[in-house]
């Protein structure tokens, strides 16, 4: 049976897998900005996991706030369900539901992080190409004994 209680569990498993998607990132962030290749793998996988896991804890929410909702013939928002609880409940699933939207800013803050460290390396790769091959144009491998194809 839908309850606040049972809506309070389903969000704070859903604040604890956010946080740990985000740990993720700032490891993946730490990893990329190190050149770790080697370790940005095992953390594209750890990644994929803690996605699923967050995809799994959303529907959860979804369905107990509609449950929930249901049972207290009201909108299946945070707001409209606490407006027909008792205070101290209302309180306390507001405060959870806080916590998640909270893990939601932090992880989209790193997720534009890592975006931004992403595509900067892009842009370094690009230049570093372009210089190579600018390299070897002056410096034909057949008059210099050096190959710059890698």
């Amino acid at each position: 049976m839908a309850s606040p209680s049972s809506l309070g569990d389903a969000l704070i498993k859903q604040a604890e897998i956010l946080r740990k998607l985000g740990e993720v990132t700032v490891r993946q962030r730490e990893a990329l900005k190190e050149g770790r290749l080697e370790l940005l793998q095992d953390l594209f996988r750890e990644q994929q996991a803690a996605g699923f896991a967050a995809e799994a804890a959303e529907e959860r929410r979804r369905r107990n706030a509609a449950d929930l909702a249901a049972t207290l013939g009201c909108e299946p928002r945070v707001s409209s369900i606490c407006s027909r609880l008792p205070d101290n409940e209302a309180y306390q699933l507001k405060q959870k539901a806080d916590d998640v939207l909270r893990q939601v800013k932090v992880l989209q803050s790193e997720m534009y992080i890592l975006s931004s460290l992403v595509e900067e390396n892009q842009r370094l790769n690009g230049m570093m190409a372009a210089e190579w091959r600018r390299l070897e144009g002056m410096y034909p491998s057949s008059r210099s004994g050096v190959d710059f194809k890698g």
